[in-house]
């Protein structure tokens, strides 16, 4: 009986204490209805819960001007903050734009690693922000999407009118498919851990594919009409 109960215990510790951590992504993307690229955002956040029950880690990119606005045709970068989710959707409300959440999806370890050095990067302040950052280097400065899609797309800069808000999502998958678990299965428990369960998003399945011609489509679109969004 003692045995039995030792090995038991043995069993039981070693399922705990071998448990590996389970990291997650969720994307989010916003724009206005009807578009207008200047009122576009995309940002992330990246979890990684402790096999052993412990504390939740969670890292936000969330790449905007200090001052919140996207001025795309400026002729210089200038001074950008790295905003949290929260306060990245704060922002959104207040600009009335629409926000969408992509996952969150399971995530290999190194995606974690990357999306969170990379907002620490952002957080020392070292990188400009620019709307339309086509001839500027990343270490130079970056726009929302390119500060997400850098790591692991750093020369991938080209930056067009309508290819922000929505059309941003299904390219990030793309780009982070090698590195998603299950992309088909969404684990809604982290939405309520970084705080958007209650927030009024708009859920987007991983196969759907908005597109810069679909915001071009918005764009051109008079109020009244059928959008068909």
């Amino acid at each position: 009986m003692g045995r039995m109960f030792l090995a038991t215990f043995v069993t039981l510790l070693l399922t705990t204490e071998g448990r590996a951590d389970d990291y997650f992504l969720t994307l989010f993307t916003a724009e206005s209805v009807p578009f207008h690229p200047e009122k576009t955002h995309t940002f992330v956040a990246v979890t990684r819960l402790p096999g052993d029950g412990g504390m939740a880690e969670t890292h936000e990119i969330g790449w905007l001007a200090e001052s919140t606005r996207v001025r795309g045709l400026t002729l210089l970068p200038e001074r950008g903050k790295n905003y949290t989710t929260a306060e990245s959707i704060a922002i959104c409300r207040r600009e009335r734009m629409r926000v969408s959440v992509w996952g969150p999806y399971r995530i290999h370890p190194e995606l974690f690693g990357r999306l969170r050095d990379q907002a620490r990067r952002l957080n020392e302040g070292k990188v400009l922000y620019k709307g339309t950052d086509n001839l500027y280097p990343s270490c130079v400065a970056m726009n929302c999407y390119h500060a997400i899609w850098n790591v692991v797309a750093p020369l991938r800069k080209y930056a067009g009118p309508f290819n922000c808000g929505d059309a941003t999502g299904p390219v990030t998958l793309r780009l982070f498919r090698d590195w998603l678990i299950g992309p088909e299965q969404t684990h809604d428990d982290i939405l309520k851990l970084i705080g958007v369960d209650q927030e009024p998003l708009v859920r987007r399945g991983y196969d759907e594919r908005p597109t810069r011609f679909d915001a071009a489509r918005s764009f051109l679109c008079q109020p009244g009409c059928t959008r068909g969004r």
